[in-house]
């Protein structure tokens, strides 16, 4: 089967296209920031997009339960077109206007959270992150909590020692507080991979931006491609949605 031409989305840079989805068979993952009324970003949308948006997805691909990463011989392969929702940051939104938007439609997520900034609050939504407790409240939901560094530097421009300090120790953060399971899950900040060796453990799923390739996960498992619905383009979701379940089916058979 012939996938047709990526949609091209006007106004973003070539770098940063989300035509490209998941790798042949493996699910399609999602990544917001922000689900927010008064936040601008590129993944950022309000709570009715936020809705409108992945009710859509989900009108093509079906809910991929975050638990499935964390089995003992390997993240679970869909044996239909899937979604796993991921947020990153940690941002107190995520449970104020994303949490009950994603129960409503029967989604479980993944939050990737930098633990050294959770309990910090702002009136600023881009500066107020949940806390520990709260992170707790989505994990007793169903929801999973990974590492996000501890202070989202950009570790593609980080000295070898901060860049194991950032990621092994919010791993370890996690693991005190979730246990060895989440603890296997990490995403860069920025989309950023730096080439410093001994960065994560083997058996940690690492999720990139759409700056990484579309490769299975079992061949580049530190280096997982997502993509996003871009903010103020909601008349291209259509298309987008399209291409990606185009793909997950005329490639599936390929990897």
């Amino acid at each position: 089967m012939t996938v047709p031409a990526a949609p091209y989305v006007d106004g973003i840079p070539d770098e940063h296209q989300p035509a490209t989805g998941s790798a042949a068979g493996w699910p399609l993952v999602l990544y917001f920031h922000h689900v927010h009324p008064d936040v601008r970003h590129y993944t950022a949308l309000t709570p009715g997009d936020f809705e409108r948006g992945l009710a859509r997805v989900l009108e093509d691909f079906a809910p991929y339960d975050p638990a499935g990463l964390l089995a003992a011989d390997g993240p679970h392969r869909p044996d239909r077109p899937s979604v796993l929702v991921t947020f990153d940051d940690g941002y107190r939104d995520n449970l104020t206007h994303a949490a009950p938007i994603l129960d409503r439609l029967g989604v479980r997520a993944l939050f990737f959270v930098c633990t050294g900034l959770l309990g910090r609050r702002s009136d600023r939504p881009r500066e107020d992150h949940l806390t520990y407790e709260e992170c707790d409240r989505l994990a007793a939901d169903g929801h999973l909590i990974g590492a996000h560094t501890r202070t989202h530097p950009h570790l593609d421009r980080s000295p070898a020692d901060l860049v194991r300090e950032e990621t092994r120790g919010s791993l370890a953060d996690i693991a005190a507080r979730y246990g060895p399971g989440p603890a296997r899950l990490f995403a860069y900040p920025y989309g950023g991979i730096p080439g410093t060796g001994d960065l994560l453990p083997d058996d940690v799923l690492a999720f990139a931006t759409v700056r990484s390739p579309a490769e299975p996960w079992t061949a580049h498992p530190h280096a997982i491609r997502r993509t996003y619905l871009p903010e103020g383009q909601v008349h291209a979701w259509d298309a987008l949605v399209d291409h990606w379940r185009d793909q997950w089916t005329g490639r599936k058979t390929h990897d």
